[in-house]
């Protein structure tokens, strides 16, 4: 099941992998915290089932009606969509500084972005609309950071604008992709 912080775990061992080492930290000039890129989902037998008779059906679907080329796509489409669901969710580490955002190593100015949202709801999550046309939204969890404290430090950089999140992704999300 779907949780903010991505510790959500079935098992106490799972639990135990998935556990944040380091809490979030703040100060005047910056926030840092560390969240997970996705939730941690193991999939049962059973979706690994209902994917495939999906596909197949699409391939075969394509294949009566001749277009072989949508076929191969759906073929590799099904094949990247069960490699990603074999990878672990990778930990990132986020900072709020007074030049921009670090996503990890990558930075980001200010500059690059247009308005900023902070949801309150859990799962607290900050969204950034960017100048650019190739990654428009980002969606960024926050973990154990209180949202007012990243609204308040955001308001000095950058406008606040309600955005939602991108319908795909709460579908994504809900069909456990």
């Amino acid at each position: 099941m779907y949780s903010g912080d991505y510790l959500s775990a079935k098992t106490s061992a799972q639990a135990e992998k998935l556990k944040i080492k380091n809490l979030p930290t703040m100060s005047a000039s910056k926030i840092t915290w560390q969240a997970y890129n996705r939730p941690p989902e193991k999939h049962s037998p059973d979706w690994y089932w209902a994917v495939s008779i999906i596909a197949l059906s699409i391939m075969i679907t394509a294949v009566l009606l001749h277009n072989i080329l949508f076929a191969v796509l759906v073929v590799i489409s099904t094949i990247s969509l069960f490699l990603r669901t074999l990878q672990e969710p990778r930990l990132i580490t986020y900072e709020l500084t007074n030049r921009g955002l670090w996503t990890n190593k990558t930075f980001e100015p200010w500059s690059t972005f247009e308005v900023f949202f902070v949801t309150d709801l859990p799962p607290s999550q900050l969204l950034m609309k960017s100048k650019s046309l190739t990654a428009p939204l980002s969606v960024i969890p926050l973990h154990n950071v209180d949202p007012d404290t990243v609204r308040d430090f955001l308001r000095d950089y950058l406008e606040e604008r309600e955005l939602q999140e991108p319908l795909a992704k709460r579908v994504m999300e809900y069909l456990r992709f």
